[in-house]
């Protein structure tokens, strides 16, 4: 009996009728040319469908696909407000005025030099591109840096602002200690005085 689940060249006999789905479940491979003839003679082993994965986007509750987005969605999500506006976002007025001079000056340059038009406006092109990109990167740093020191500038002025409040309550707590001395002194006085009356 041992022998016979050790020995690689018999097969478990299986019946077919019994379960729709042949070969292993797990297996997610076709079988190869070394399996039974049961199995090689009909179509690859399919693994079930995954219920969590939806091709072609997710599912909404109600049974409907969601409509995937493409180029033209996103073209046609941008509105002129938000062309109108553009100069508003932080750096990227920046940004455009280094890649527009820059891209002058290259194209430029590169048709005083005697370059075709068309690789001039090639060169002025890439320049801007890249320059505007570079310009954008920069100022964004800078912008993170100016953001992180005004955030220690801050932490300095709160700290300073606790350090004056704890020597406020220092100085406070003396004057007060003073006070209570003072007022000792004066009562200890007065009894001093009464005392002597009475004798």
């Amino acid at each position: 009996m041992a022998a016979d689940t050790c020995d690689p060249s018999t097969t478990p006999s299986a019946d077919n009728t019994s379960r729709p789905y042949r070969g292993k479940i797990y297996e997610t491979f076709t079988p190869s040319a070394s399996s039974s003839s049961s199995t090689s003679q009909s179509s690859p082993i399919l693994p079930p469908e995954n219920a969590n994965a939806i091709p072609g986007g997710s599912t909404n509750t109600a049974g409907g696909r969601v409509k995937e987005a493409t180029l033209w969605d996103g073209i046609k999500s941008i509105k002129a407000e938000d062309v109108k506006y553009l100069h508003k976002i932080p750096c990227v007025r920046d940004a455009l005025l280094m890649g527009m001079g820059t891209g002058f000056m290259v194209g430029g340059g590169r048709a005083i030099l005697g370059a075709t038009m068309w690789k001039a406006m090639s060169w002025a092109i890439g320049s801007f591109c890249f320059s505007s990109a570079g310009m954008w990167e920069f100022c964004q740093r800078r912008r993170t840096l100016e953001r992180q020191g005004m955030v220690r500038a801050a932490e300095i002025i709160d700290r300073k602002r606790l350090e004056k409040e704890r020597q406020a309550e220092k100085i406070r707590a003396e004057r007060r200690r003073r006070r209570e001395e003072e007022e000792q002194k004066k009562e200890e006085e007065e009894k001093n005085k009464k005392s002597r009356w009475s004798i």
